[in-house]
């Protein structure tokens, strides 16, 4: 399936930036039914090694595993090392310099995975989006970071942005950073098909439900 067909309807994705592998694999086995996407966040993967990657693959074969590695030098080798580790997306920075763009691009065609670029910390998002899909990167991920959000973000900004990368571009964004129920059914109309949920469901004491509540929000727009 290409990318295209796989992305036509918008897809829940777990964030798990934990530190704790056992922690991580209960929230995702807990919320399994309404999740399309389980990402093992950058500091999950710094504090478990990208075995967490094959690990997450293993028991969950019928999801996509997305390994947020956030890269920023030496390309390919860590989009072919999250690759070979059963990832079926892989997540650079988008503040990367297009050699290294290039190089991780080079790697996802030759292992056939699909290569996101995080935006989070770039200035100018729509341009970079544009020069990014020009360098062959296949997604991108409109961001605003939990150190960022303590200082105010502007929830309509935030959806414009959206919006605009997708118009722009054509590209498949995915929308991240302080998601809500409200916020996640206002990036869908923008045209995101990722919705990434972290916090709302990993420190909800009842995750299933706060997953089932996010995917019935999606669930609305298909």
């Amino acid at each position: 399936m290409n990318l295209v067909e796989k992305f036509k309807l918008p897809k829940l994705q777990l964030a798990l930036d934990l530190l704790e592998a056992e922690r991580a694999l209960k929230l995702a086995l807990d919320t399994r039914d309404y999740i399309d996407i389980i990402e093992a966040g950058t500091p999950l993967i710094k504090s478990a090694g990208i075995s967490i990657v094959r690990f997450f693959k293993n028991i969950f074969p019928d999801k996509i595993i997305l390994a947020d590695m956030k890269t920023l030098d030496v390309g390919h080798i860590e989009v072919s090392m999250a690759a070979s580790a059963g990832a079926d997306i892989v997540s650079i920075s988008g503040l990367a310099p297009d050699d290294v763009v290039k190089e991780a691009v080079r790697a996802a065609k030759e292992k056939n995975v699909f290569l996101m670029a995080d935006l989070l910390g770039v200035k100018f998002q729509v341009e970079r989006a544009i020069e990014l899909k020009n360098l062959g990167v296949n997604m991108v991920c409109a961001h605003t970071a939990i150190d960022q959000e303590k200082s105010g973000v502007d929830v309509k900004e935030r959806v414009e942005m959206v919006k605009r990368i997708v118009d722009y571009t054509g590209l498949v964004v995915s929308a991240a950073g302080g998601i809500t129920l409200d916020t996640a059914d206002m990036m869908i109309k923008a045209g995101a098909k990722i919705i990434v949920v972290g916090r709302a469901i990993t420190s909800n004491t009842e995750p299933k439900r706060a997953a089932a509540d996010f995917k019935n929000i999606i669930l609305k727009h298909y």
